[in-house]
């Protein structure tokens, strides 16, 4: 199964949430719109907006014991697990009427699900690369070796891959980048504090393990444990950390195949490009050169047989997933019990409902398209982007620390981005993918291999801007500053993002703040650096560069302040692109709202107003619990602050909540010196 490689372009979520239903003809969903019983009335709005918007809702929605996290995202993934299911039990039948889409998502989905098959299977599935792995002479077949791994979904050592050239976004070219370290960051091997030592422990014992499953003694695991722990502290040395990867000029650096192969001449660049299957290429963006020049130690250091056990670990942790039971719990017990507090493995009906949508997602999209998606609520939704794209026109207008050469470059970008709604024009085409019943091991690795493939083809040509980066039932959105366009898939156009039955306020409040914040993403520290045609280009005059940095330097520090779990506070650096977003997102969608009422005030809907409402529909998208251990993760490795704070960080930034909820000037959510970027 394929995991989504997520390039430089933001999200709105935490994490990408797969296979959910969508309501056809607008038809209301139980259970997930929004309701006044969710809120707290003991808790005082202007002192914590969060917990009176979500206090209820936490304490009846514990965490299941499959998940480290819930909320509303995730309910709505859960609901659509049940619709994906069916979809994909349906065309499981061994039915010759089945056109070929059916035959490959329900024989895919079938493989699966067949555990009797899998165990019976064993390891054998990857006889074939360990055994090559097993025969490597030199460290010059390395190259080699990669090519099977990589094109197989193995991403040992380094990744490989195509992206739109950051200087020519018409364009896409070939890309090299960090990678080959198994563990959430590379914090993870560098941090000294307790945690982090204790869970290297635990993670050359989970390593140890897996090798004595494939057959091997506990001597002998122990010693391959702390060689394969050893080698990817040694990449982990020599990879940039995830603030400066936030920095496309620090992620950007294009070179000829001649200077890559010179970075580190150790590796058999030349093999490597002429055998993966990408088409000849002079160019290369080699994200960052100083790791391929720490690999190229390594690999001298570092003995042949150490990197056939590296290699060999790679393999089976890639693959894991469709290995017999003891190797999945083994790799639960450690990578979701241990790193994310998840209590119990889930079902394995979700599992692979999950695994079919990351191998064969617009295949499966189509059939939940087919089943769910009506038209009303993609014209609504169109609508109201045009509402926000008009607000967010209005507010770069009204900007006073930008000057009129800025605001002009700002203005011809916002009129260039581009709306993706629901999902794609035009289907991909799996006609070159084979699936075959009974073979689950094999579907994936071919799928890791098809969709390699599809990426490698990609450069050298003109950029595809019809492209998607994720299946239609995505319970997520994104915008791509390459492309400057925004991207908002079915399984998002519901409730409680988005209810065709309810008032504007509402709306406006959590998808209308949706769009927004995607929108704002074009204009934050990251979105900013590109002009309106994608290209990594500085549009801004100095004096309005250092206006901007000032006022995202409030949001830093602001977030910063916010406590994450325990003792650990938010990253305002690694979260800034995000918090951003939030506060212009909101604010615009409000001016939106204010546009859409056109001077009227419509009667209360239980009780509230309709700018009441409006906060209240941006906090209800936020409702979340989770793990102790998963938020320590989740503030290493996610450019997303938790809930709590992306409410009332929000909130407390902007004069028209204080005056919506007649907030005092000293209330906790109103802050004297408000930040403010858009």
């Amino acid at each position: 199964m394929r995991f989504l490689r997520i390039p430089l372009f933001l999200l709105l979520s935490a994490g990408m949430a797969l296979a959910q239903s969508a309501s056809r003809d607008g038809q209301k969903q139980s259970g997930l719109s929004f309701t006044p019983d969710a809120l707290d009335p003991s808790v005082d709005p202007c002192t914590d907006f969060y917990a009176y918007a979500c206090g209820k809702w936490q304490v009846q929605s514990p965490i299941p014991g499959d998940r480290s996290s819930w909320g509303r995202f995730d309910e709505l993934t859960e609901q659509g697990q049940y619709v994906v299911r069916g979809i994909l039990e349906k065309y499981s039948a061994n039915d010759a009427q089945r056109s070929p889409v059916e035959q490959k998502i329900g024989d895919y989905y079938q493989s699966c699900m067949d555990e009797s098959a899998i165990e019976s299977a064993s390891t054998r599935p990857l006889d074939r690369e360990l055994q090559l792995i097993a025969g490597l002479r030199s460290k010059q077949d390395l190259a080699k070796q990669l090519i099977h791994l990589h094109r197989e979904g193995v991403g040992a050592l380094f990744s490989f891959s195509s992206d739109q050239d950051f200087k020519d976004a018409s364009q896409v070219i070939a890309e090299a980048d960090q990678g080959g370290m198994a563990l959430p960051d590379r914090d993870y091997y560098l941090k000294d504090d307790a945690k982090s030592v204790e869970q290297r422990k635990q993670y050359v014992e989970h390593v140890q393990k897996m090798f004595e499953l494939l057959g091997d003694s506990p001597d002998k695991a122990a010693a391959e444990a702390k060689t394969v722990m050893d080698t990817e502290t040694g990449l982990a040395k020599g990879a940039l950390d995830r603030v400066s990867r936030r920095d496309p000029e620090k992620v950007y650096h294009r070179m000829t195949a001649t200077e890559l192969a010179a970075l580190s001449p150790y590796f058999g660049w030349n093999l490597y490009l002429q055998g993966i299957g990408a088409p000849a290429t002079q160019t290369v963006n080699v994200t960052e050169p100083e790791f391929f020049k720490h690999m190229d130690g390594l690999l001298k250091t570092t003995s042949l047989d150490d990197w056939k056990t590296y290699l060999r670990w790679q393999v089976v942790h890639a693959n894991v997933a469709l290995l017999p039971s003891r190797f999945v719990e083994e790799n639960f017990n450690f990578f979701s019990k241990t790193l994310r507090g998840t209590k119990e493995l889930g079902p394995r009906w979700k599992r692979c409902v999950n695994f079919a949508a990351g191998d064969l997602g617009e295949a499966v999209g189509q059939k939940y398209v087919d089943a769910t998606f009506g038209a009303g609520g993609k014209e609504r939704m169109l609508k109201m982007v045009n509402a926000l794209e008009k607000a967010l026109g209005e507010d770069i207008n009204s900007l006073p620390w930008m000057g009129d050469d800025t605001r002009k470059q700002a203005l011809i970008k916002l009129q260039a981005i581009t709306n993706r709604i629901a999902y794609p024009d035009k289907w991909r085409d799996y006609s070159g993918l084979k699936i075959v019943r009974g073979d689950a091991m094999g579907n994936s690795l071919r799928a890791n291999e098809f969709e390699f493939q599809r990426q490698l083809d990609k450069i050298g040509k003109p950029v595809d801007k019809n492209d998607w980066p994720y299946p239609p039932m995505t319970v997520d959105a994104s915008y791509n500053p390459l492309l400057n366009n925004i991207t908002f898939p079915a399984g998002i156009l519901q409730p409680p993002f988005f209810d065709n039955h309810a008032d504007d306020a509402m709306n406006f409040g959590a998808i209308g703040a949706g769009i927004g914040h995607e929108l704002t993403h074009g204009f934050d520290d990251q979105g900013s650096q590109f002009d309106a045609q994608g290209n990594l280009r500085n549009w801004w005059t100095e004096q309005d560069k250092k206006e901007f940095e000032q006022r995202t330097q409030c949001i830093a520090d602001e977030y910063s302040g916010f406590t994450a779990v325990d003792d650990l506070k938010i990253n305002g650096k690694l979260t800034l692109g995000e918090n951003v977003a939030d506060n212009g997102g909101l604010r615009i969608a409000y001016m939106a709202l204010l546009n859409t009422l056109a001077g009227q005030q419509p009667a209360p809907i239980d009780g509230f107003t309709a700018q009441q409402r409006f906060f209240l529909g941006w906090a209800n998208v936020w409702c979340q619990n989770r793990t102790d251990a998963f938020r320590r993760m989740l503030v290493t490795i996610d450019p997303h602050s938790p809930g709590k704070w992306r409410v009332n960080g929000t909130v407390s930034n902007m004069p028209e909540f204080r005056e919506a909820y007649h907030c005092k000037a000293d209330a906790s959510m109103v802050r004297e010196n408000a930040c403010r970027v858009w």
